[in-house]
């Protein structure tokens, strides 16, 4: 890997340090043990990371490199008392446990990953509606915590014939939110594929309906259209992609 310089990344306003180097009685009262660092994989470039700095001391700090490895990056971030400052590292393909900081008095302190909560998408029925023979309207809730797009479906009759809608544009599930998503078979669905024989929503008959997000998150569960009652009922979570 080649040494990058970053150069001048952040510059804050309130308290910033002017380009000289930091006054020698300010680096007398310098406390590496007040600045506190974490940083965590950027979201916008690959293999690089998002490092955040806290300085709780009273007088403001100037960060001058970092470490990746053996390897130095020079910066110029100013911190001033009680803030906190961030710079994003150079491109770096190695999995970073701990970086070391530098300040302009050349005092030195850790930055430690921060390992990203695990997303699970949870998505569930709450009711389903049968509006007429090819087709069924189903409240989705989302218990996740982001927003969970639908991309495809899948409805199975009894029988083990389906419909297909592979490239569906499905809507967004917000958190905690209820969407009524209606799922359409057969003359309803001019863009689903046909796996079998050809049927329609019949009362009494039970289907199943299967939804694949844009995380490749499947969520599984059938319907039945009892006459003057409609139910849903979640059967299973499933991960990955289909297969049919």
């Amino acid at each position: 890997m080649s040494a990058i310089a970053v150069g001048a990344i952040a510059l804050f306003s309130t308290g910033a340090l002017s380009p000289q180097l930091t006054p020698t009685s300010s680096c007398n009262t310098e406390n590496s043990n007040l600045l506190a660092g974490s940083f965590t994989a950027s979201q916008t470039t690959p293999y690089t990371y998002t490092v955040k700095v806290h300085n709780a001391q009273s007088e403001a700090v100037r960060l001058t490199s970092y470490m990746l490895g053996t390897q130095s990056y020079s910066i110029d971030v100013a911190i001033a008392a009680g803030q906190n400052g961030t710079f994003t590292t150079v491109q770096d393909p190695n999995s970073e446990t701990w970086i070391p900081v530098k300040t302009s008095c050349g005092n030195q302190f850790t930055t430690t990953f921060v390992v990203p909560s695990a997303y699970v998408e949870n998505i569930a029925p709450t009711s389903a509606t049968f509006q007429d023979s090819t087709q069924v309207a189903v409240d989705l809730q989302n218990n996740g915590t982001e927003t969970a797009t639908l991309t495809s479906y899948y409805v199975t009759d009894s029988s083990g014939n389906e419909y297909t809608f592979a490239n569906w544009s499905g809507p967004s599930l917000v958190p905690n939110g209820v969407t009524t998503t209606t799922f359409s078979i057969g003359s309803s669905c001019p863009q689903c594929t046909l796996h079998g024989s050809a049927f329609t929503f019949t009362s009494g008959s039970q289907y199943t309906i299967e939804v694949v997000t844009g995380r490749g998150n499947i969520f599984t569960f059938a319907v039945t259209w009892i006459s003057g009652h409609h139910y849903s009922i979640d059967l299973q979570i499933g991960f990955g992609s289909t297969a049919h």
